[in-house]
């Protein structure tokens, strides 16, 4: 997708577009004002003006036929441009109506055109109503963190940190969970959920997926290294996870993109698994359920993350070829004081031992809820009671060094049977 959102500065008198061109994009006018003119029989009329904070030329790009007027700037002007595929990347994911409503208005709109009359001499642009504004800075705003979010990807400046995911019975480390960190040069280290929506709702989140795919051939072969130097405490049957959206099933071909990675690194796929939230299923589980199948018939696992929060029917959940439930931290960092969420972790980890699949807890903060999690049969824990997310160096110096007797939980015979190979369901 072409990056169009750098502001352009167009001077007074110039004409930016012509009646009868193709739109290639929309412009938001951060400042200045512009006449929509067409010409006819040798004369030109002024149909109307924009200023600052207002919208002009989206109608070809909404019903991509060509410009009905052309555009010329009174006044110095200040531009944000916005491409087509910016636009129609978010009309995708809008409600079917309200692109309906859309396309009604601007065919009505071009009908009416031919009839409109001259604007006003010297009239100026209305004032924005305070939504309007609202709309219109909340706009610019994707805009520059659209264009913020492509300059990372270019520049490297996108990180993954490494939690760890522990037995809890042992101690043992099972695994790590990667998670997508952003050095912005303005901002600092910037958390994954200050910018994943934004690149959701611009379609980026495809390309830093395969981006997130292409760095985890690169960070787990020296942390299974790591693992090694600490037989008693790390499990042979290591593992890291990342995350994966909706868009990134339906869009890309992640199952091609990691096997391509696979056969690059000589990763086994059994040290990978895919987390995908359970909101994110339900989207379009059918569609879901195909690529994950894919996944797991090369031999990665599936986590269903936030586990509890998506409204999900068991018969989708039967339909996926799920590995690990993963308790979502609202429900644990409530138990212990909450009688209500402390009975849905336990229904959560009856299912998961029902189906046959491993549980995860995250949001572990305390020792107190680590033990209570082991006594209640959980199998692995995570949060920031093991570890906070830390760069890679951090997580190979933990993997080597780790000392599962200090992060064990559950009674000695327990963790004895851990020791013995008993790692529950396969993860």
């Amino acid at each position: 997708m072409q990056d169009l959102s750098e502001p352009v500065t167009l001077p007074a008198g110039a004409v930016l577009f012509e009646e009868g061109a193709i739109g290639h994009c929309a412009y938001l006018i951060l400042s200045g004002r512009i006449a929509i003119f067409r010409r006819r029989d040798g004369g030109e009329t002024v149909l109307g003006r924009r200023g600052a904070g207002e919208l002009f030329g989206e109608m070809a790009i909404l019903d991509a036929l060509p410009r009905s007027a052309g555009v010329r700037a009174e006044e110095d002007c200040v531009l944000v441009p916005v491409g087509a595929a910016q636009i129609r990347q978010r009309l995708a994911g809008a409600d079917p109506i309200l692109r309906l409503c859309l396309e009604g208005l601007i065919a009505r709109f071009r009908e009416t055109l031919p009839r409109l009359g001259p604007a006003v001499a010297g009239s100026r642009p209305a004032a924005l109503s305070p939504a309007a504004r609202a709309d219109f800075d909340a706009t610019v705003a994707a805009l520059a963190q659209e264009r913020a979010l492509r300059r990372a990807l270019a520049q490297d400046e996108f990180a993954l940190f490494l939690q760890p995911i522990v037995r809890l019975a042992t101690g043992r480390l099972a695994g790590f969970e990667a998670l997508i960190r952003w050095h912005d040069p303005e901002r600092g280290l910037v958390p994954p959920a200050a910018f994943i929506p934004a690149a959701e709702a611009s379609g980026l989140i495809v390309a830093i997926t395969a981006w997130v795919i292409g760095e985890i051939g690169r960070i787990v072969p020296p942390i299974l290294q790591a693992g090694l130097q600490a037989p008693a405490s790390v499990e042979a049957s290591l593992f890291v996870s990342f995350n994966v959206t909706a868009q990134d099933l339906a869009r890309s071909d992640i199952p091609g993109l990691i096997d391509a990675m696979l056969r690059r690194t000589g990763i086994a796929p059994g040290a990978l698994k895919l987390e995908i939230t359970e909101s994110t299923l339900m989207q379009d589980p059918a569609g879901a359920a195909a690529a994950l199948a894919r996944c797991r018939a090369a031999g990665l696992g599936i986590a269903v993350d936030d586990f509890g929060t998506g409204y999900s029917s068991l018969s989708h959940l039967s339909a996926l070829p799920i590995t690990t439930l993963k308790v979502d931290r609202a429900f644990v960092r409530a138990m212990l004081s909450e009688p209500r969420d402390r009975r849905i972790v336990q229904t959560i980890l009856r299912l998961a031992e029902e189906i046959g699949v491993a549980a995860v807890a995250e949001g572990i903060e305390g020792r107190a809820e680590a033990e209570a999690l082991a006594a209640m049969g959980c199998a692995l824990g995570q949060g920031y009671h093991f570890g906070r997310p830390m760069p890679q160096a951090d997580a190979l110096a933990a993997a080597a060094a780790w000392d599962a007797l200090r992060w064990r939980c559950g009674p000695a015979e327990l963790a004895d049977s851990g020791r013995q190979g008993g790692h529950g369901a396969q993860i």
